[in-house]
């Protein structure tokens, strides 16, 4: 606790006469450190509610009009700008004494007033003298300069803040020439416009990446009220309002901007992206304790991943980790009082980093930053926003119905299980006996299917598109742990029967088409970006690479390719990124292998490389026709069949209504390893090596 009594004077000190320099109170300790609006009573209201000590922080008052910086220089510029002025006053009485007093408005100088004098000028008398022109040109610059000086003193800093707000705005700034974001004229949209932009992000992008309470958000973008407690015109809301407007205009297709606003989708995407970079640098996000401007940079690193495919957001994200912590939201308990309603809007957003640090991960093939349990011991609450309001002091009851949190929640399952399935110690101890990761999937597929349970995906379209994603994500974990995302020596997985791990990975592939050409999922076909199966992919040209059925060959090699020409446009850093050159190499593979199998039939094979792209299918593989999964107890020491850790027998879990979750365990022979010459591993394992020797070491020295 601050000690705010009067410190003991020196003998030297004791000598000054004592001032009666007013005092201003600020926030106090408490509310400052909470980052809450304090009412400044002694003590404080907040205080009072949470039965808290309020320690109130008092400063001198700084002189009227001016900081004390700025008074103290007032005499040196206000001699500056009267030397300005007389020189001014010179040059204009040379002016009216030269010729008459006609006088040239052409001009030399590069500000906007000489850019003005120029278009006025144009048709005036070109037989001037120079020295006309110089004088006039001198004048300019005077006023430019004393416009300068004027600017330097002023009461809110402009010059400094502008400096600091360009140096953040070139940091936030995705580079000229990414995608289409190169415009020449900025669109000129209405507040109706801007609303319509509002009810896209709460229809598109709110449902999926929950970070913000929708309500509150309507009540400020759509009805004008202020935004939760802050002041009209405080920057946090006006940050926030960019940012939104940036990630809605990333949503929409082309066509569908030039219908609604009027202009192409680069335009729109372009102004939006400015403003929301000029926001953030304005409110200096990287040192603010306001928990709004980081849901305004998360939602611009959202949306600017969709025009970047480079590793700029994967590093930027790095920095909104850091803000976070500073604000104390990977705390479960914390060490100062927050209301329910604010406790619930700090666990979305460490929540929502922790989804962005697992997408980035997966799509560069490298370690997350945060652990599983920084995410998983702080979660939101499963509850509509209808059910918390600002303001309120009851606890948050959780509801068991499908409500605006079950999908975050199902992807908080998601990204805890992944990050145990990946092979890397950075972070995380991660799980290798086949049995444990096996049982973190079931876990996975028990967690979905309670909360799914009562969603109506015949009914309502993002139910639907709830339960076609956590299908999706439990067939790619049941390929992670058969064939994992890092290279590991000592992992011997086990065999798998038939083509179903191939039959697996191109269901997966075809399940991620369905979400983009349903009519069901087109509103949410934006978030195609953030979850490339590249690893699905992979697995299934894998298992092409050795397949020496021909007919097996032709039924999955139309979906197969298909998938590969259109996932080279979303995979990080595009055709260009470490993913590419070794998928170009396993897919060579694959080709060579379907036309040595062509070639055996006395079947020409195709001229080209790439055939037309079939369309994908629905999976052709039901539920119906799977047989129960098999259950061990353990795993087996390879060379020895024995038995190593006991783990507990597993069944797999069933939704109630929507049938048995896509699984492979019926194929997978548990105690049978793979031998050290098994060429479907060895393709995959190859084209993980591949991805690892072709990263960019260029700039290590």
């Amino acid at each position: 606790m601050a000690d705010h009594r009067r410190p003991k004077l020196t003998g030297k000190e004791s000598s000054q006469p004592v001032t009666s320099t007013p005092r201003v109170r600020l926030s106090c300790e408490l509310c400052r450190q909470r980052k809450v609006k304090c009412d400044k009573l002694n003590p404080c209201t907040n205080c009072q509610r949470f039965g808290a000590t309020c320690v109130p922080v008092e400063r001198a008052r700084l002189p009227r009009g001016r900081s004390g910086r700025v008074a103290k220089n007032a005499p040196v510029q206000d001699t500056n700008l009267k030397e300005r002025v007389s020189r001014l006053e010179e040059l204009l009485r040379e002016l009216t004494e030269h010729d008459n007093g006609n006088i040239t408005t052409q001009a030399g100088s590069n500000n906007q007033e000489s850019s003005d004098q120029d278009s006025t000028g144009k048709d005036a008398d070109k037989s001037e003298p120079e020295t006309v022109n110089s004088l006039w040109a001198d004048i300019l610059r005077q006023i430019h300069d004393v416009r300068g000086l004027g600017d330097h003193g002023s009461t809110n800093g402009g010059s400094a803040s502008d400096s600091s707000a360009m140096k953040y705005r070139e940091l936030l700034a995705i580079p000229k020439g990414v995608g289409s974001l190169i415009v020449t004229r900025e669109p000129a949209l209405t507040i109706q416009d801007e609303k319509n932009l509002v009810r896209i992000y709460l229809e598109r992008i709110d449902p999926v990446f929950k970070i913000l309470h929708a309500p509150s958000l309507k009540a400020f973008l759509l009805y004008g009220d202020p935004y939760l407690d802050y002041k009209q015109g405080h920057m946090a809301p006006a940050t926030l309002a960019s940012a939104i407007y940036f990630a809605a205009s990333c949503s929409v297709a082309d066509d569908e901007s030039q219908k609604l606003f009027g202009c192409n989708k680069s335009r729109l995407v372009a102004r939006y992206q400015r403003e929301s970079e000029a926001a953030l640098a304005k409110a200096d996000f990287m040192t603010s304790n306001d928990i709004t401007i980081l849901q305004a940079f998360l939602l611009f690193l959202l949306a600017s991943r969709s025009q970047d495919s480079s590793r700029r957001v994967w590093t930027m994200l790095s920095m909104a980790l850091r803000i976070a912590q500073a604000l104390s939201l990977h705390v479960p308990e914390l060490p100062f009082p927050v209301r329910p309603f604010e406790r619930e809007l700090r666990r979305r957003t460490w929540l929502i980093i922790g989804f962005l640090d697992i997408q980035c991960s997966l799509e560069r093939a490298s370690e997350p930053m945060m652990q599983a349990i920084w995410v998983e011991s702080n979660p939101p609450s499963n509850v509509n926003d209808s059910d918390i309001s600002f303001g309120m002091d009851d606890q948050v009851q959780e509801s068991e119905e499908f409500t605006d949190m079950t999908f975050p929640m199902i992807v908080l399952k998601a990204q805890c299980t992944i990050r145990l399935l990946n092979f890397t110690d950075f972070t995380d101890t991660t799980v290798r006996s086949i049995n444990k990761r096996q049982q973190l999937v079931i876990e996975f597929q028990d967690t979905a299917s309670k909360l799914l349970q009562h969603s109506q995906p015949d009914k309502v379209p993002f139910h639907w598109y709830a339960r076609q994603v956590a299908e999706i994500i439990s067939a790619i974990m049941q390929l992670i742990v058969l064939r994992p995302l890092q290279r590991n020596p000592n992992f011997v997985p086990p065999r798998v029967r038939g083509g179903r791990l191939l039959q697996m990975a191109v269901d997966i592939l075809k399940m991620s088409q369905t979400l983009q050409t349903d009519p069901r999922g087109i509103p949410w076909q934006w978030f195609e970006y953030m979850f490339v199966p590249w690893h699905s992919l992979a697995v299934a040209i894998a298992e092409l690479c050795v397949c020496d059925d021909l007919s097996v060959m032709e039924k999955f090699w139309g979906p197969v390719r298909g998938a590969f020409e259109h996932l080279g446009n979303l995979i990080a850093d595009s055709r260009e990124g470490i993913f590419w050159k070794p998928m170009e190499k396993i897919m060579a593979q694959a080709e060579a292998k379907r036309n040595e199998l062509l070639a055996a039939s006395n079947i020409s094979p195709y001229p080209s490389r790439f055939p037309e792209t079939a369309p994908l299918q629905v999976p052709v593989c039901s539920q119906a026709d799977m047989q129960p999964p098999v259950a061990f107890t353990g795993d087996m020491m390879p060379g020895t069949g024995a038995y190593i850790e006991t783990v507990p027998m597993v069944t797999l879990p069933e939704t109630v209504g929507l049938g048995l979750w896509p699984s492979v365990w019926d194929a997978v022979d548990f105690g049978c390893p793979v031998s050290t010459n098994e060429m479907s591993w060895l393709s995959y394992e190859n084209f993980i090596e591949d991805i690892y020797g072709n990263m960019d070491y260029t700039l290590v020295h």
